[in-house]
């Protein structure tokens, strides 16, 4: 069999097909035996020489969905390669060329039947349709398309939808669909035509599965990447990136070092959340200059660090550190912020702004020492155990006289606290009254109860409990620095998603609509 053999039969084929005799052709085209083509017919050679061209490399399906346009060749040739056992026709509601498309679908099935009294496909295929009619009919628009896929293909599994018949604007819904069901898209393409027919000569066809933009650009994947970085869920992004790499540098191989300096943001951002500043610091050594939080940069090398079931090194004399104090206390505090916006944990925050404010508290006492031995004194046995909140409360609301503080039975007491006399002149103020739950005189000790009783017991937290805690410290570091936290201009966010994907230089790589 000679390619100039089949191109001369298609031509003869061509000459003599008549759309008013569309069943005669098409069943000369699959039945037909011809001598020089080694006694196959037409189809059967165009895809014996497409094959030993390998030129079809789709895997076979259980459903294949054709959109039926008036060129019904490449359709059979699909058909044969991809072996379906169910067919869903896709047809245009308002006919073809004065033909209604319940007709039109017959031209279809009929030659379909052909294929299979050939013996090209293992088993006769099942048509669902419409009111007894095979094929389903629909819009020319991509909306129409997509609906009509989304109610006919709703409990179908291993799908394929062919491309190849329909208008450009059936395809775009098709493609839609595929998008969003996560199915494989075909097409029946073809490398040489007849410059005078300008048609294509059919043992060209290459048929072959189409990209599917969310699958190998990963863009719903991407949508998801954005998703979380934008909540805070570092973690959680880093996992849905490292599944994007391998499509990403494979179809945009410029993108590596894209993808690993936004895998390295998502690192040091989630060592930060977690409060780990001086991993975060660590990471940010091999990154290029950006605004980070003012909780690394300033505790970031003398922060907590843990070997085993032990700290190795820890911040020295932390209550006494008004810089370090101020970093530490705004960036918790917009942490408990973004634990109720986003994750909707009212317990953890409530918990955490109950710590916040036990560190606040002993800071005020702190800062009541003038002398620097006694300061010094304090401050080194706070490093090993803090007294309770309730002592610290009752000393500093007492009126002007003197604090007493060691390890016995006085204003204020903890194991391994020195013995001092603390100058005392001047009752704090009820800052706590600006709260909603905790605004009577002894609304401090309200809070205490609150929050031990949520360490001991299973009481559930409704939203306001954790954001009128999260008011409660706000009030109480406030009240202590004389002025509102917004003057001390902290860094306390991660970098906007499309600030960080211009520093990753991935604005190269993403669409507008990503970044």
């Amino acid at each position: 069999m000679e390619i100039s053999d089949i191109e001369g039969i298609t031509k003869s084929y061509w000459d003599e097909s008549e759309p008013s005799h569309m069943d005669e052709a098409l069943r000369y085209y699959v039945c037909e035996k011809q001598e020089r083509l080694g006694d196959k017919s037409l189809l059967e050679a165009e895809l014996e020489e497409a094959r030993a061209q390998e030129n079809i490399t789709n895997q076979p399906c259980h459903t294949l969905v054709l959109l039926v346009g008036f060129s019904l060749e490449p359709l059979l040739q699909s058909v044969v390669a991809l072996q379906p056992k169910t067919i869903v026709l896709l047809l245009n509601q308002d006919g073809y060329a004065g033909e209604e498309w319940t007709d039109f679908a017959g031209h279809v099935t009929e030659a379909i039947q052909h294929l299979s009294k050939e013996h090209l496909l293992s088993q006769c295929p099942q048509f669902p349709g419409k009111d007894n009619h095979a094929g389903y009919p629909t819009g020319d628009t991509p909306s129409a398309v997509f609906q009509t896929l989304v109610e006919v293909l709703h409990d179908v599994t291993d799908v394929v939808i062919d491309v190849t018949g329909g208008k450009k604007s059936m395809v775009s819904g098709a493609y839609l669909y595929a998008a969003f069901a996560g199915v494989r898209i075909s097409y029946v393409d073809f490398s040489k035509y007849d410059p005078k027919k300008r048609r294509p000569y059919g043992y060209s066809c290459k048929i072959d599965g189409l990209t599917n933009p969310y699958q190998d650009f990963a863009l719903r994947d991407w949508e998801r990447v954005r998703s979380l970085y934008n909540r805070y869920q570092f973690r959680e992004a880093q996992k849905v990136l490292e599944s994007i790499k391998p499509a990403m540098q494979t179809i945009m191989p410029n993108s590596v070092g894209a993808l690993e300096c936004m895998t390295a943001f998502l690192e040091y951002y989630e060592k930060w959340d977690s409060g780990d500043y001086r991993g975060s610091l660590r990471v940010a050594e091999s990154m290029p200059n950006f605004g980070q939080p003012g909780a690394v940069t300033v505790l970031g090398d003398q922060w907590f660090e843990i070997s085993g079931n032990d700290f190795v090194q820890k911040p020295q004399r932390f209550y006494g550190n008004l810089t370090a104090l101020k970093a530490y206390v705004c960036d918790e505090l917009a942490r408990i912020e973004r634990i109720i916006k986003y994750n909707e944990d009212f317990r953890s925050a409530f918990l955490r702004a109950g710590g916040v404010n036990e560190i606040v508290m002993l800071a005020r006492l702190v800062a009541l020492i003038t002398d620097e031995t006694d300061r010094n004194a304090l401050l080194n046995a706070l490093q090993a155990k803090t007294p309770l909140a309730s002592y610290v409360f009752k000393a500093l609301l007492k009126e002007p006289g003197v604090i007493t503080i060691n390890s016995g039975k006085r204003d204020i007491s903890f194991t391994g606290a020195p013995t001092l006399a603390v100058s005392h002149t001047k009752p704090m103020d009820h800052w706590w009254e600006v709260t909603s739950l905790f605004n009577s005189d002894t609304g401090w000790k309200d809070f205490l109860d609150r929050r031990n009783d949520l360490i001991h017991t299973y009481l559930s937290v409704p939203r306001e409990w954790a954001e009128d805690a999260l008011r409660f410290v706000e009030a109480n570091f406030e009240n202590f620095l004389g002025h509102p936290m917004a003057q001390l201009g902290r860094c306390t966010e991660a970098l906007c998603w499309s600030n960080l994907c211009k520093l990753c230089n991935l604005s190269r790589f993403l669409p507008p609509s990503l970044r």
